[in-house]
């Protein structure tokens, strides 16, 4: 994302206030704006289908959207950071064919789980009818395959078409809902599958274009055995890291049944997908500054050790690094924890706004403070991945995920007025872990670039740690 971030760095320093008004609109869109749109998309279908269909039919809708949502996060992540990861090789390789044939084993592999994954949770636990199961079971099979492709036009640095995909697809489905007389169910599950493949096809088309050569699939030693299972275990832990608590009060305090054996929060899910928008500026300057910025003093770093410089000189250019780091993680706790504040003192008034229920202010306002250590675990994930330790990218979001579940269940008596302090305790730790990792990481970062983790001395794999 460093080269996107490059770009809008220059459009808001000579741009003038216009410019920088236009660098952020742009990062926000680029770093959270399919989030966003599928944020105001859910809205706007949650009082559509209260107008349009029977409670039931709503409440089945609206399910089946959150557990593919969930599910698909789930089984793109290994996937999708495994892929990134290979694609990165091959691109900077300049091997078209293979960055091709690395998307295609991995679209076939996130489609094959997601749809054993939905064959499962809609077909059998949500004992849906088969034409609903298998239109949701579609859904999220198509949403895992966007997971696993969207990254990939970032390395393009297409990154409008990922937003205007997803707008092209709630747009399409839009009109479609507008237009049937009387949809049941299955009906507008079967145009949300349409929207949702419309965002697929859009985004692979423009994958297409851009890699035209023959696909040549990935050989077995396209990347060592230890260092896939560690990206793609990282992967994981990533998502388990924002989902543990929601899963776990699926069946806590205040969770009502949904269809079948599925159950849903409604008070913890309101208010903890609210709170997690607030990261929308973190993610923002992660992007526009803190990447930018980090990759530049990273890239001196390396010039100067593959120079001719001396010890003295690559010390100084790693301290410059060391400051970088410290510079952006104190720039983005001050701006994210401006805006979890904002978020604590508008918090009745804005619930009041759009109608939502007064008891998801809590699990509102502990997300947002959450938000704040979740910004400063990303930003140090980041910092680990230039220096390729995703053993200890692993290591940071599997501490955030166990520390969100235990403190979910430490709390999980106290009803909703504990919403949201899983996910909270759970940053924090995260952060925690994430940053002395990073930190001794850049303190012995000159070691780690000629000793610690080259591939000649500890082998393709990388360094566990």
């Amino acid at each position: 994302m460093a080269g996107i971030g490059f770009q809008l760095a220059r459009t808001a320093r000579d741009g003038g206030v216009g410019g920088i008004a236009g660098a952020a609109a742009f990062g926000a869109v680029i770093s959270a704006g399919p989030w966003m749109i599928t944020a105001v998309a859910m809205g706007l279908l949650n009082r559509w289908t209260a107008l349009h269909l029977h409670a039931g039919g709503g409440g089945t809708v609206q399910t089946v959207l959150i557990y593919a949502f969930s599910l698909s996060a789930l089984a793109a992540g290994p996937i999708s950071i495994l892929a990134t990861r290979m694609a990165a090789d091959r691109i900077f390789a300049r091997d078209a064919a293979g960055v091709t044939g690395i998307v295609l084993v991995a679209l076939a592999a996130g489609g094959a789980l997601a749809l054993a994954l939905g064959a499962l949770v809609f077909g059998w636990l949500a004992a849906l009818p088969a034409v609903e199961a298998t239109l949701a079971t579609l859904t999220l099979a198509w949403l895992t395959q966007i997971w696993i492709a969207a990254p990939l036009l970032t390395a393009l640095r297409r990154y409008r078409a990922v937003p205007v995909a997803y707008l092209a697809g709630v747009a399409a489905a839009s009109v479609v809902l507008a237009l049937l007389p009387a949809p049941g169910v299955a009906g507008v599950l079967a145009v949300i599958a349409g929207g949702v493949g419309l965002t697929l096809a859009a985004i692979l088309r423009v994958i297409v274009r851009q890699f035209a050569a023959a696909p040549v699939l990935p050989a077995r030693d396209a990347i060592a055995a230890r260092m896939a299972t560690i990206v793609a275990c990282a992967g994981i832990a990533a998502v388990a890291a924002v989902w543990v608590d929601k899963w776990l009060l699926w069946w806590g305090p205040e969770s009502v049944p949904a269809i079948g054996l599925l159950r849903l929060n409604p008070i913890n899910d309101q208010g903890s997908f609210l709170g997690l928008l607030t990261m929308v500026p973190g993610l923002t300057l992660i992007l526009i500054v803190a990447e930018t910025r980090f990759d530049r003093a990273f890239g001196d770093l390396i010039a100067r050790c593959t120079g001719t410089s001396t010890l003295d000189r690559i010390e100084e250019a790693r301290r410059e690094v060391l400051r970088t780091v410290l510079d952006a993680l104190r720039l983005l706790v001050l701006v994210q924890a401006l805006v979890a504040a904002l978020a604590w003192v508008l918090a009745v008034p804005m619930f009041d706004l759009i109608g939502a229920d007064a008891r998801a202010i809590f699990a509102f306002r502990q997300t947002s403070l959450g938000a704040v250590f979740h910004i400063v675990a990303i930003a140090t994930t980041v910092v680990l991945a230039y220096y390729d330790l995703f053993g200890r990218i692993l290591l940071t979001w599997t501490f955030f995920a166990i520390g969100s579940a235990v403190a979910t269940v430490l709390q999980w008596d106290a009803g909703f007025a504990a919403f949201g302090w899983g996910y909270m305790a759970g940053a924090v730790v995260g952060a925690s872990v994430g940053l002395a990792l990073a930190g001794e990481a850049t303190v012995n970062l000159t070691y780690l670039l000629f000793v610690g983790n080259n591939p000649s001395v500890v082998g393709h794999g990388g360094r566990l740690l």
